[in-house]
């Protein structure tokens, strides 16, 4: 856990597929690095767009170190914007603030993800004439006051 990104992905003008074949290589020579898994997923997240892979590559770091909160509060995040899995993403967002309770990137993040949460559950998505169900499904009030009239 600890600081927050991490300097080898910021990009100096150097070509990206430069960059992905050297985080290629170092996953390759070393499958079980957590740190090499975290940073070739963060790469692949935030600098090639590409999240489903991103998510391959966050699992197997977490799996290489389950106990880094920096991964699992990663994790969790890429689980809320991709699959918008609440109770997935709560769950890990639960595990990295008790990997690391003083990780203030830990608790930003996950103080992010129920303020936005929140925000969805209480139906305060700008959407007008909807709302959500404690399950998250959006019910709109036209379909349900026209349903009423006999």
């Amino acid at each position: 856990g600890g600081g927050g990104g991490n300097p080898a992905i910021v990009d100096h003008g150097g070509d990206q597929s430069d960059m992905e074949a050297y985080y290629k290589k170092m996953v390759e020579e070393d499958p079980g690095n957590a740190l090499f898994l975290r940073n070739y997923a963060q790469f692949l997240y935030q600098s090639k767009g590409d999240p489903k892979r991103a998510e391959e590559y966050y699992s197997r770091a977490i799996l290489a170190q389950p106990g880094d909160g920096e991964v699992l509060s990663q994790y969790a995040k890429l689980i809320w914007e991709l699959h918008h899995d609440r109770q997935r993403a709560s769950s890990y967002f639960e595990q990295a603030v008790q990997a690391a309770p003083q990780d203030s990137h830990v608790l930003a993040a996950y103080a992010g993800f129920l303020w936005e949460t929140e925000d969805e559950q209480d139906g305060d998505d700008g959407e007008a004439g909807q709302s959500q169900d404690y399950l998250g499904t959006h019910v709109s009030y036209g379909t349900l006051a026209s349903a009423n009239v006999r």
